[in-house]
């Protein structure tokens, strides 16, 4: 494409968010997670036995310390405060169910390294305590440790030291679409056994789990007044463990943006397909980009897992509503990765959405009068979430922890465009990307 037709198709993209632009413009303000329609289970919730239900939060009550979020992060916060502290009353609140939100919406990957700062001794210290938690409590939550992975390039310029490439890399990962690799190790296991853990932890150790019950306000102070729909919370202190939520309550608009992404699970794979697929060599695949990429991995029953990206909602918008369009977009970039998965059904999909910021760093940290946060997990996978509930519970309670250092605050942060170049020129952007993936 000329460059008179880039900038043509730029223009024509800034011009097509307009009426969304103005139609969030009237709202004024992003969807309140209380009108989020009810989130169907993933895949992974479907494979474990239903989880224990909670009620809703239907009186008044007065707390030490109220979490708000109740998914890998929130459930660490909880559990954490609770044992480092068994005096404390904490209730951990949830919007909808326990898990349902990015804790069990993902690839399930635990790298023993932080996205772009490497495999440190803070981030083994990390994974350590997430596998001594899962010793502690019992939990089976299918850790592969150690497994092979692969980071795949479209273009070998772009692959430092590439131990795979051109054809040879075609034939191991059975692609037309890649030209370089990287190889490595990760960990992976099971989010939704992992929730379900970490949900009995919380409820034997003492702390109030409610369910249904989405924060719609917070009065920052000493106490916190937080508002349900029906009820209020007086805490002494608040965690907010609410990720891509968080700038629909009024925290971090200026640091973090959200992606929506949707994922397919195919059915089991026939003896044939599991050869096609080379899952059996490479099965964590993730695909080098920036914010616009593909996730693949196998499941323990040999289902395909594929992760691709939707888009950016105006105004930081958690909801989405998948579209005949964007079911089309995912199949033609899955068979132009993987042309062997023509015609194998889809038994699992759904929609997911996560946190960003510009140095991919978490927001961790004080950041109101007695409010403390952890969100914007970047995609960093299962340990980063759980490590920094611990160090934030630390940081609220005084207590010292040699890696309380990594808990960066909000204005630590780059910040990201205002909200209206932000929902204009996003729009654009990925346009570009989408083109540049075909």
């Amino acid at each position: 494409m000329t460059r008179v037709r880039w900038i043509a198709a730029g223009a024509l993209g800034s011009l097509a968010t307009l009426p969304l632009f103005i139609a969030d413009r009237i709202v004024k303000k992003p969807a309140p997670v209380m009108e989020e329609t009810e989130r169907a289970p993933a895949y992974w919730m479907k494979t474990i036995p239903e989880l224990p239900r909670f009620r809703p939060l239907d009186e008044s009550i007065n707390v030490d310390v109220a979490v708000v979020g109740g998914g890998f992060t929130g459930l660490a916060i909880g559990y954490y405060l609770k044992t480092l502290d068994p005096s404390l009353r904490v209730a951990v609140l949830e919007a909808q169910r326990f898990g349902s939100g990015a804790s069990s919406r993902n690839s399930g990957g635990a790298p023993n390294y932080f996205r772009g700062h490497g495999q440190t001794e803070e981030a083994q210290r990390g994974y350590d305590l997430l596998r001594r938690f899962c010793f502690d409590n019992g939990l089976d939550v299918e850790l592969e440790e150690q497994a092979p992975m692969i980071t795949l390039h479209r273009s070998r310029d772009t692959a430092e030291n590439p131990v795979l490439t051109g054809h040879g890399l075609r034939e191991a990962v059975n692609s037309p679409y890649y030209d370089a690799a990287v190889e490595g190790i990760s960990n992976r296991l099971h989010p939704g056994k992992l929730i379900a853990g970490l949900i009995e932890a919380n409820r034997h150790a003492g702390v109030e789990l409610y369910e249904n019950s989405p924060v719609v306000r917070i009065q920052p102070g000493n106490p916190v007044w937080l508002h349900t729909p029906n009820e209020r919370i007086i805490a002494g202190q608040v965690a907010l463990a609410t990720n891509a939520y968080t700038p629909g309550i009024g925290y971090a608009r200026d640091r973090m943006f959200a992606l929506h992404h949707r994922v397919i699970v195919t059915r089991p794979l026939t003896d044939e397909e599991w050869k096609a697929s080379r899952l059996e060599q490479y099965p964590y695949r993730l695909e080098h980009g920036t914010f616009f990429t593909h996730t693949v991995r196998r499941t323990a029953d040999r289902r395909f897992f594929y992760r691709h990206l939707l888009g950016h909602r105006s105004f930081e918008r958690t909801d989405w509503t998948v579209t005949a369009d964007d079911i089309a977009y995912g199949q033609e970039a899955l068979l132009r990765r993987y042309p062997w998965a023509e015609g194998i059904p889809i038994e699992h999909e759904w929609h997911g959405v996560t946190a960003r910021t510009r140095d991919r760093w978490p927001v961790a940290g004080p950041i109101d009068q007695g409010v403390s946060i952890a969100a914007g997990f970047n995609g960093n996978g299962v340990m980063a979430t759980h490590y920094f509930g611990h160090l934030l519970a630390h940081q609220m309670l005084g207590k010292s922890h040699q890696d309380l250092g990594m808990l960066s605050p909000a204005d630590a942060h780059p910040v990201v465009p205002g909200e209206l170049a932000r929902s204009i020129g996003m729009q654009p952007w990925l346009a570009y990307e989408r083109r540049r993936d075909g």
